[in-house]
């Protein structure tokens, strides 16, 4: 991940998505993006937080989870490089399994 965010510009960001957020529906392509972009440093400013505070055994959880490991990767968000905590490369490319007694949102 890049920069860490402190607690104060974590929430200067939230404020600023929170306005960006109420002008969406009248807002320009630019505006829209920039909530996004706002969002996700957010979003991954949270899931680094997460795993600072993870024991062990539950950064290996986190790691091995699909979507996680999804998600961590995209931040950039690099656990140690041990056996149990790893991100497995192909977890990339794995979907998500379907909920049971529904089907995946996306998948026709």
């Amino acid at each position: 991940m890049g920069e860490r965010l402190d607690d104060r510009t974590v929430s200067v960001r939230l404020e600023v998505l929170e306005e960006l957020l109420a002008e969406l529906e009248a807002a320009s392509a630019e505006t829209a993006l920039d909530a996004v972009a706002l969002l996700a440093e957010v979003y991954g400013e949270a899931l680094a937080r997460v795993m600072d505070r993870a024991d062990p055994e539950l950064r290996t959880g986190l790691t091995r989870d699909v979507l996680l490991a999804h998600l961590l990767a995209l931040h950039d968000i690099q656990p140690e490089k041990d056996t149990k905590t790893f991100i497995p490369a192909d977890a990339l490319l794995r979907k998500p399994p379907a909920k049971a007694g529904g089907t995946a949102c996306c998948s026709k």
